[in-house]
């Protein structure tokens, strides 16, 4: 029993750095792409206006409205807030939509797609894996090294076949 509690325990928590660690990932990586994406925004929305005070008006009620007025720490506490309530405010790309729309507008696609993935994958490499424990001189040297070179192929080069 005490085995079990360590190794649940080692699991765990290793669950909770990396998830610690993907939430500081998921904030800091697009504050340190070099364009500024409320800069943009204003840009486009601003379109030929040529007054200075006006557009400087328009970046500053985005960046009120996307909370990038805030000192650093400030953001991340109120991103992580948001989060836990599942509010993931607007997207930057798509502005005005909120992120939660463009999920619940993808989640669908997402299932359509990955689910016969999934089990046509999870089919596939328990029959493969069954054969290769049946037929083992066939799997050492045909199964084996076709399986790693196929699940080594990025997708952009499973995909090349249909584009020729």
């Amino acid at each position: 029993m005490k085995g079990y509690r360590k190794y649940f325990g080692k699991k765990l928590l290793w669950f909770v750095i990396t998830f610690i660690v993907a939430v500081i990932l998921n904030f800091i990586l697009p504050r340190l792409m070099p364009a500024d994406p409320v800069a943009s925004i204003t840009g486009k929305l601003a379109g030929g206006n040529s007054d200075a005070s006006a557009v400087a008006e328009i970046y500053k009620r985005y960046q009120k409205e996307f909370g990038t007025d805030l000192p650093m720490i400030q953001q991340f506490f109120r991103f992580c807030k948001n989060a836990i309530h599942g509010n993931f405010g607007l997207s930057f790309s798509q502005y005005p939509r909120s992120v939660s729309n463009i999920i619940a507008s993808s989640i669908g696609w997402t299932i359509a797609l990955q689910l016969p993935a999934i089990l046509v994958g999870w089919l596939l490499g328990n029959i493969l894996g069954a054969l290769a424990a049946y037929i083992r001189k066939g799997y050492d040297k045909v199964l084996l090294p076709l399986a790693l070179f196929l699940g080594n192929v990025p997708a952009f080069g499973m995909a090349f076949q249909y584009i020729v």
